[in-house]
């Protein structure tokens, strides 16, 4: 993709959306989104894969919980930058109300799936709303790898991502 065209129409390279909290709102973001990762995101399919399924599932999470009370849904805005050091940070936030307690019994499983799929990641609840921040690590080439293994006088084994 040209460096000075983004799906956000921001040269930084930055995703923003703000979209209103329905379900049909959610999957267009969510389309959207993975344009953005597959044209920006410098990581391998199931890396990409990761990170468009933790930020769906927050905005889901945002989309079904946030507003329930509402009489009309408001929006949930997804943000992505990249830090100076390469992380990749996005924020997934609402101006709802925070609902801890499941609505069903097998319901509830949005926020650790969040942390299985993210290096790290932040839940900030508070009368302005809920925001989740997650990260990701840059990817280091398995080459990389393995001649930092070399170079400290290790060989042999097997090389395993750790997440």
């Amino acid at each position: 993709m040209d460096s000075s065209l983004h799906l956000d129409g921001d040269s930084t390279g930055d995703f923003q959306r703000s979209v209103e909290a329905t379900a049909e709102a959610a999957y267009t973001l969510r389309e959207l989104f993975t344009l953005w990762v597959t044209a920006t995101v410098d990581a391998d399919t199931e890396r990409r894969g990761d990170i468009i399924l933790a930020v769906y599932e927050a905005v889901a999470n945002a989309t079904e919980h946030a507003y329930k009370n509402s009489a009309e849904p408001a929006t949930v805005t997804v943000h992505s930058r990249h830090r100076p050091n390469g992380v990749l940070e996005i924020t997934v936030t609402d101006t709802g109300t925070w609902d801890p307690s499941p609505s069903e019994r097998f319901r509830g499983r949005g926020l650790a799936l969040i942390t299985v799929l993210s290096d790290t990641n932040a839940l900030t609840t508070g009368p302005d709303g809920t925001t989740v921040t997650m990260c990701w690590q840059p990817m280091r080439d398995c080459r990389d790898v393995i001649r930092d293994c070399r170079e400290n006088g290790v060989s042999g084994g097997t090389v395993v991502r750790t997440v």
